[in-house]
Parts: structure tokens; C-alpha cells; sequence
């Protein structure tokens, strides 16, 4: 049997916002002092989880993986990795698209992603 490599590689794609990989980002950023980086992963990922009880059908893989950029760009300050981190999170919301993800569902991720970033990111000022 043949497989579609286009549809693999869209498919792997959205793997950048899975729970997984967001957990180890997130134990990573407990190797050192990054509390605040700490706060901010940890912040939204409460959110993001109280957010999948109250808002059905929603892309939670492209809401992490929008956290995830946001905040490691934030924490490394280089524009080479926020530029190329900013287009992998592009190519995700197209391969969502390609493997006929819910467009409603898509949507709902983006900005599910976008909010859970903001209220993290004032929410760890105080915190932090």
C-alpha cells in the first residue's frame, strides 16, 4: 500500500503542538532558573485545559504549538528562531487544512492559542 507522504508529513506536523511535546518543553524549562518561562507553560497549559471543557471542537494542537512559539521566541530573542518557529506554526494551520481538519475547529485553535498566550503572558508578570 501506498502512502501519501503529503498527507504524513501534514499529519507529523501537527505532532509540534501535541500534549507531549509540549511536557517536554515544559520539563525542560524546569532544568535552570526560567521560572517565569515555567510560569508562563504552565500558565497556559490551565487555561488551555479549562478552555477544552468550556469550548468544544477546537484545535488543540494548534492552540499549544501558538503558545509554544509565542513563548520560546520570547525566551531565546532570536529572530532566525521566531521566524522559523512563526512559519513551522504557519505550515501547521495549512496541514489542518490539507488533512480536512474542521475549518470551525481550525479557527477556534488559532484564537484559543492566541488568548491562552495573552492571559498567560500578563497573568506570569504578576506571578513572576
Amino acid at each position: 500500500m501506498k502512502k501519501n507522504w503529503k498527507y504524513e508529513i501534514a499529519r507529523d506536523s501537527m505532532a509540534f503542538g501535541s500534549i507531549l511535546f509540549y511536557l517536554i518543553v515544559l520539563v525542560r524549562s524546569l532544568i535552570g532558573e526560567y521560572l517565569v518561562f515555567v510560569y508562563q507553560l504552565l500558565i497556559a497549559l490551565i487555561i488551555l485545559i479549562i478552555s477544552s471543557f468550556i469550548i468544544k471542537n477546537a484545535n488543540h494542537h494548534l492552540a499549544r504549538a501558538f503558545v509554544l512559539v509565542v513563548f520560546t521566541s520570547l525566551f531565546y530573542k532570536d529572530n532566525f528562531y521566531t521566524i522559523f518557529a512563526g512559519l513551522l506554526w504557519i505550515f501547521m494551520i495549512g496541514s489542518a487544512f490539507y488533512i480536512k481538519e474542521n475549518k470551525k475547529s481550525i479557527y477556534k485553535g488559532i484564537v484559543l492559542g492566541i488568548i491562552a498566550a495573552l492571559v498567560s503572558y500578563y497573568l506570569s508578570l504578576v506571578v513572576g
